[in-house]
């Protein structure tokens, strides 16, 4: 993000918890920024590292975006991932907010990220892959750039594959054991230790799991 400003206060919204603000975090101190984060959830995120508000995100950026310089949004991804196809297809309808948090960002005119799915309706400005940072989870994901730019890294070839269990499938409630009963390669005894080790997160549980990436991510970001 901008290097122009040496004091960053960040807002995260649709934060969970928190794998993108602490991303954010690590980042700003390796480069020598002082950094002041805050969350925002509609869903109380008790293990959110940061000063947490639990509150609708449209309703909160737009009453007090002036009080940040920077914005990161990862708006709920169910109405455009594969994971919930078969769901849609029956007549599930998800909260989709990306537009509306979109326009807010652009109208701020201050550097704003937006991260999800591959098949969400953002620009991939930017497109990382937990395999670049070697994780043991691929979990691609695009980011679209707001009233900023960067260049978009070279994507390496990906090298195993999940269904050989190279990488888990950190999605659902989990399992264990992979395409032809072959074990994830993954260490761990529990779904809950396959899926911290391959996400390399230790503070969320399953379910936090299932919707975060990892910090790492944010080291190409800003």
């Amino acid at each position: 993000m901008s290097r122009q400003t040496r004091v960053i206060k960040l807002l995260d919204l649709c934060c969970k918890a928190g794998g993108c603000s602490m991303g954010y975090y690590k980042a700003a101190m390796d480069l020598g920024y002082q950094i002041e984060i805050t969350g925002v959830d509609i869903e109380h995120q008790p293990n959110y590292p940061f000063e947490f508000i639990q509150a609708d995100a449209v309703e909160y950026i737009s009453k007090n975006w002036q009080q940040y310089t920077h914005f990161h949004t990862s708006p709920p991804c169910q109405e455009y991932t594969v994971a919930t196809v078969q769901f849609r297809l029956n007549g599930k309808k998800y909260l989709d907010n990306l537009e509306p948090l979109r326009e807010l960002l652009k109208k701020t005119k201050r550097p704003g990220v937006i991260e999800n799915v591959m098949q969400a309706p953002i620009s991939p400005d930017v497109i990382l892959r937990g395999d670049m940072f070697g994780l043991k989870v691929l979990r691609a994901r695009k980011f679209e750039l707001l009233n900023w730019f960067m260049l978009n890294p070279v994507m390496p070839p990906k090298i195993g594959s999940v269904k050989n269990g190279d990488f888990a499938q950190v999605v659902g409630k989990g399992q264990l054991k992979v395409t032809g009963g072959k074990k994830f390669k993954v260490p761990g005894k529990s779904v809950t230790e396959v899926w911290r080790n391959a996400m390399g997160i230790d503070w969320m549980t399953n379910n936090e799991l299932a919707e975060a990436i990892h910090p790492i991510y944010w080291t190409r970001i800003i």
